[in-house]
């Protein structure tokens, strides 16, 4: 049976680890040996990353990603938490999945380390590299703010128009309005994204999982009552 709106994240396990080979042949490679077209096996290594389906199989949760065609299966008895972390007032995303954050501040330094190398600026230029910094930092600001902060959270969006503010003032036309643009607007899709959707963390004593969530609360309540009837030696459960 599949789980209706309910997707796992990249967020951990091999998911995470294909997400970052996909950054670096995206970002690091291409520059730093110079075939550019290792770019587009860095997306499709991204693309696999992203997860298409959670699934109940009997006793077994599929978490499907690579296009369908790969799978992490746990056992409904070895699910030790279960919480709605976004329901939690003072949860962290960056505390639950130090590995994504990880992954994203190592991108957002070297976008920045590129922007201070003339020879690559002089080669690439600072527009492309701007938006991914921006992006970057407001993503980066919504995984270290505890969930309760939506409000301070919606602040970040004027944090690309900041920065192209800033460096266009200590180097005039560095950065074109189309960029500040694009920035904004991505910043403010991934905000209405995060805060619109519900994140199951489920933990087992190997690995946790993140599972997006579409539909607020009807899959949490399924996975509930498949835990309760299969494990009743109990674990945490933090619901809404």
């Amino acid at each position: 049976m599949r789980i209706k709106g309910a997707v796992p994240m990249n967020f951990s396990g091999f998911q995470l680890f294909l997400a970052a080979v996909g950054s670096a042949l995206i970002l690091f490679v291409p520059i730093l040996l110079g075939y550019v077209w290792i770019s587009l096996l860095g997306w499709f290594f991204l693309a696999a990353s992203w997860g298409t389906s959670v699934e109940v199989e009997g006793e077994r949760l599929k978490f499907r990603y690579f296009f369908g065609k790969l799978c992490s299966e746990v056992r409904v008895a070895e699910i030790r938490e279960l919480k709605t972390v976004n329901r939690l007032e003072n949860a962290v995303m960056a505390r639950e999945f130090p590995g994504m954050f990880i992954l994203i501040v190592s991108v957002i330094i070297f976008a920045f380390v590129e922007i201070l190398t003339p020879p690559l600026v002089a080669e690439y230029g600072l527009n492309s590299w701007f938006v991914l910094e921006a992006t970057g930092l407001v993503y980066l600001g919504f995984m270290v703010l505890p969930f309760k902060r939506e409000t301070q959270a919606f602040s970040l969006v004027l944090l690309p128009p900041v920065l192209g503010f800033l460096v266009n003032r200590v180097k005039p036309g560095s950065i074109d309005e189309f960029s500040i643009f694009m920035a904004t607007f991505m910043a403010f899709l991934l905000l209405v994204g995060y805060y619109r959707t519900d994140y199951i963390v489920l933990k087992t004593s190997r690995r946790s999982y993140l599972i997006a969530i579409e539909s607020r609360g009807g899959a949490f309540r399924v996975l509930r009552e498949m835990v309760q009837l299969q494990d009743g030696r109990g674990f945490q459960n933090a619901a809404d």
